[in-house]
């Protein structure tokens, strides 16, 4: 039978291809049959497709894997590309579960197997019952570049100022970046005079698939790359899925705690805040756990904030990716289709889940799953992101440091993180400390190892040594930091040692000494 014998294929191939690793898409998979079929983004992001019922979709596929188990029963159930139509097409029909689809030519098969990159927006957003219930707080951009296997990850800040083209002929209206979904979910008007005719709608399927796709061309705007497929998923789904994961495993960086998470999701029903802590180190998370570690931003500590919990949603797709790979899954796709009922909304069709499916039965295929890399990239205001008061309805926000609407420097910053992703993907600080006795040395090599990708900590002078030296804290894990340094200083030496061996908390990753035999580095 085709599922039974490519369904770990159909798992691990999603997954590794990003659209799955994102949003957890992959559960949704474990169906083996078509998916929450919403507005396909295409090559050209020509929008072909509108949401079907979840429902329809998966009748059938629960009816054939049910058949299989006596115990089992069923529930019936700038200048970018822009998204140009929403329209409705028929349900997709069921392939036959026992025929191998043909899927040699399919596009994004071909596409990854000729190194072009696939990027996916990844939206969160609370879902029914909750207040600002399409308010996507969670918006990160997932990029997968087959050439370097290497996932990098942007998050969009959810309080970003932005001009959103969703009116006729391209006009824009300004907005939070979090409130364009939400903007087309809850439009009032009596007309939809207003929206350009490719976001317009006439059923709760295409309104929301509008919705994507707006946000989708916005945030295309703002990074200067072209999204190919959206995912949203509410907090519900997310809940549901980890606990029948049997939780995930997250490494918490630093302990930190929070004294004003909110105790329910919506206000109106209940208004008191609760503490919720975690400790740093590995742990099981359940959904709710998860949910509260993703969500918090009201620490007092270096974990509080906006910026700070973006990076702790990418930490925790990448170790949902990890536990995806590890444990097999598909025992309990049923539990999965469930708990994903009218809460996911995808744009990638059936036809290419079988087509990633055949890919990644393939010994390529499998080695692009189990050894693909996540860079986390965190859009702060440290670099390109500024704070300022709107006023009136909008209040606090966010713009480019350069000023509203200037994305110039955010889409150089993207640019340069694709084509150092080697080293970026480490995730590790490289400090050099001037070791050889001649003043300025260490500061010149730190800024030109800046501009070629590395994550830098601040200089500093050491006592004198002879020769030129690396320290590896990561035990030899960085391995693009350390090949690219070698190619840069051939004859350094290099001592590893585990983390808990640095000299003190929260130092760097990497220290390099340059000792009096350093002349300068070779350019490969």
């Amino acid at each position: 039978m085709f599922f039974k014998k490519h369904g770990k294929a159909i798992l691990i191939g999603l997954v590794a291809v990003i659209v799955i690793v994102i949003g957890l898409l992959v559960f949704r998979v474990l169906n083996f049959i078509g998916d929450v079929q919403a507005t396909r983004v295409s090559d050209d992001i020509t929008t072909q497709a509108a949401s079907q019922s979840f429902e329809q979709l998966t009748a059938t596929a629960q009816a054939k894997l049910c058949a299989a188990s006596a115990s089992c029963t069923t529930t019936p159930g700038t200048n970018l590309p822009s998204i140009t139509k929403v329209t409705a097409l028929t349900p997709t029909a069921i392939p036959n579960p026992t025929a191998t689809p043909d899927t040699s030519n399919n596009k994004i098969v071909q596409r990854i197997k000729n190194g072009d990159r696939i990027s996916v927006l990844y939206m969160g957003y609370g879902g029914s019952g909750h207040e600002g219930e399409y308010l996507t707080d969670t918006m990160m951009v997932l990029s997968f570049d087959p050439k370097t296997n290497t996932v990098t990850q942007f998050n969009i800040p959810r309080d970003l100022y932005v001009s959103v083209p969703g009116g006729p002929g391209g006009t824009t209206w300004k907005s939070k970046v979090n409130g364009i979904l939400s903007t087309i979910m809850k439009w009032d008007k009596p007309t939809q005079d207003d929206l350009d005719p490719k976001y317009r709608f006439t059923n709760p399927q295409e309104q929301q698939a509008a919705g994507a796709n707006l946000a989708a061309n916005t945030v295309q705007g703002i990074l200067g790359i072209k999204v190919d497929y959206w995912i949203m998923m509410n907090f519900n789904a997310f809940r549901t899925l980890v606990d029948k994961m049997g939780g995930v495993n997250v490494c918490v960086d630093r302990a930190f705690e929070d004294d004003n998470y909110p105790v329910n999701d919506n206000d109106q029903i209940d208004a008191s805040v609760m503490t919720i802590k975690f400790e740093a180190g590995c742990q099981v998370m359940n959904g709710e756990r998860a949910i509260q570690f993703a969500r918090s931003r009201k620490s007092n500590s270096e974990e509080g904030g906006d910026f700070a919990r973006s990076a702790r949603q990418m930490k925790v797709v990448a170790a949902i990716k990890d536990d995806i790979l590890k444990k097999n899954l598909v025992g309990n796709a049923l539990g999965y289709m469930d708990a994903l009922q009218g809460n996911l909304r995808v744009s990638m069709d059936p036809g290419d889940m079988f087509a990633l499916a055949n890919f990644f039965n393939s010994s390529d295929g499998k080695t692009i799953a189990t050894s693909l890399k996540f860079d986390p990239e965190i859009m702060t205001g440290n670099n390109f992101i500024q704070e300022v008061d709107k006023g009136g309805e909008i209040g606090y926000a966010l713009i480019p440091q350069a000023g509203e609407d200037k994305y110039g420097d955010i889409q150089a910053w993207v640019k340069s993180d694709f084509e150092h992703a080697i080293v970026r993907r480490d995730n590790a600080y490289l400090q050099v400390l001037n070791a050889s006795g001649i003043q300025g040395k260490g500061g010149a090599l730190t800024d030109y190892l800046y501009d070629q990708g590395f994550r830098m900590s601040e200089t500093d002078v050491a006592a004198l040594e002879d020769e030129t030296y690396l320290i590896d804290y990561t035990n030899g894990a960085a391995t693009g930091v350390l090949g690219q340094l070698q190619k840069y200083l051939p004859k350094m030496k290099v001592y590893t040692k585990t983390a808990d061996k640095k000299p003190y908390v929260g130092a760097p990753d990497l220290v390099l000494f340059l000792g009096k035999d350093y002349k300068g580095i070779t350019v490969p």
